[in-house]
């Protein structure tokens, strides 16, 4: 296809019309100061086109491609917000539970960058799922082989955290009557200088891990922490391999959306495997890629994540989006365009969104 040269906005403004495409000058003007065109046209292009080549827009409308678009920030917006409550759920559920087993005193408040709290998957000694541990050549490579260079064991973690967060001050976690264990971080201060008084708890230092770093975190929870992790998401601990594969998916489903990709041409990485009792247990439908079973649209990673909240609200936009296209062009062409956009999200029935947003 060749790598594709920079174009003013009036040589855009003409390829459309040569397209056929349907719009007001002035108005496409506008829209293309507000819009990425790669995201916007070429993005949504390929359901809407009536001719691929040559490209014909015969009776499509700019406000079709506005309506598709508008449809798809809404529903990315919402599920950010979903996301980011689950990721808040966890933070708050591994800081409880780790504190009230390794950190409850005064002088083990640092105990959460111990090394010697967790267990090294790779490490037979400390993890007992080490020999058949999931997806070690895919998505856990990192996580698997690399323990020691995780960022809570960072020789200046603490240092860091205080550091690079303003909000985080020295002095407000300075107690002379702290002393740090052997294992943990110790703060230094910008001119180098040991202070052994200060302490930050882990339920602020928390909330500074993005969402893979916690996710990682989990994976390295001693089964005594991750049971009660668990539980307070309403699951026992011989589901762990299931249920840190559910935090793959809504891990790849949040970075899509955090840079602002089209939700409905999101795919889960090639890299990224499933496991089987997911696959069973929430009517998976993976492509296969190779020897296993691998990516996954959006339709199947919003049932894994509806486990964790109520995907209710979703509904309404899905409604206008349908009621839109049908109003705009037809019953007819109005239902294929509805058949294009769910399909392409992972299921071209609109009764089985509706079902699984309920």
């Amino acid at each position: 296809m060749g790598i594709k040269t920079f174009e003013t906005r009036q040589n855009l403004i003409n390829k459309l019309k040569s397209r056929e495409l349907q719009f007001d000058d002035d108005k496409m003007k506008e829209v293309l100061i507000k819009y990425n065109y790669f995201n916007l046209f070429n993005g949504l292009e390929s359901l809407l086109l009536t001719s691929r080549d040559p490209k014909k827009y015969k009776g499509i409308k700019l406000n079709d491609f506005l309506n598709i678009y508008n449809f798809d920030k809404e529903l990315n917006s919402i599920i950010v917000n979903k996301l980011n409550y689950v990721e808040q759920r966890l933070k708050n559920s591994i800081a409880y539970h780790f504190t009230s087993q390794y950190c409850n005193s005064l002088n083990d408040t640092m105990q959460y960058t111990n090394k010697s709290n967790y267990m090294n998957p790779a490490n037979s000694r400390t993890c007992p799922y080490s020999t058949r541990y999931p997806f070690v050549s895919e998505q856990n490579y990192a996580i698997y082989h690399h323990f020691n260079d995780f960022i809570l064991f960072k020789p200046y973690f603490l240092s860091n955290l205080i550091n690079k967060n303003d909000y985080i001050e020295s002095g407000f976690y300075t107690d002379l009557s702290y002393t740090p264990p052997q294992g943990v971080a110790v703060y230094r201060n910008p001119n180098n200088v040991n202070n052994s008084n200060v302490a930050v708890p882990f339920w602020v230092a928390i909330e500074t891990l993005t969402f893979g770093e916690s996710i990682r975190l989990l994976h390295y929870l001693k089964d005594s922490t991750m049971t009660e992790v668990m539980k307070d998401f309403g699951l026992p601990l011989n589901k762990r391999a299931a249920f840190l594969n559910m935090f793959d998916f809504l891990l790849c489903l949040r970075n899509s959306c955090a840079h602002n990709f089209l939700a409905n041409r999101f795919r889960t990485p090639t890299k990224y495997c499933v496991n089987n009792l997911l696959c069973t247990v929430f009517r998976l439908n993976p492509q296969n890629t190779g020897n296993r079973i691998s990516v996954l649209k959006l339709y199947d990673v919003l049932k894994i994540l509806s486990f964790f909240v109520d995907l209710s609200d979703l509904k309404s936009i899905f409604r206008r989006i349908y009621l839109k296209n049908i109003f705009s062009l037809g019953i007819s062409k109005g239902k294929h365009l509805n058949y294009l956009i769910l399909n392409r999200m992972g299921c071209p029935k609109y009764t089985s969104w509706m079902k699984m947003l309920s």
